[in-house]
């Protein structure tokens, strides 16, 4: 079994789930490859569950982002989760 290297925060699926049901909706982290990826909740419903990938830390210059309709929430912590080194 290889040595894993992820993000220092969030510290489990949980924190993700707390961050992303918190008062703002949103979690980030840094993958080990550099990448900043935000994970965020809609401020009003119907719910929307974004993952954005961006390029470097630069907020400006998006790699990559998903939507994921409420229903589909545990698929979007998944993919950021993965995103950021959890084995999940």
């Amino acid at each position: 079994m290889g040595l894993t290297i992820r993000a220092q925060w969030p510290h489990s699926i949980e924190d993700i789930e707390k961050s992303l049901d918190g008062i703002w909706g949103l979690v980030g982290a840094t993958s080990a490859g550099g990448d900043l990826y935000r994970l965020e909740r809609s401020l009003s419903e119907p719910y929307v569950f974004t993952v954005t990938e961006y390029n470097g830390v630069d907020e400006a210059d998006i790699k990559s982002k998903q939507t994921f309709e409420a229903v589909k929430r545990s698929e979007a912590i998944a993919l950021f989760a993965r995103a950021i080194g959890f084995d999940v």
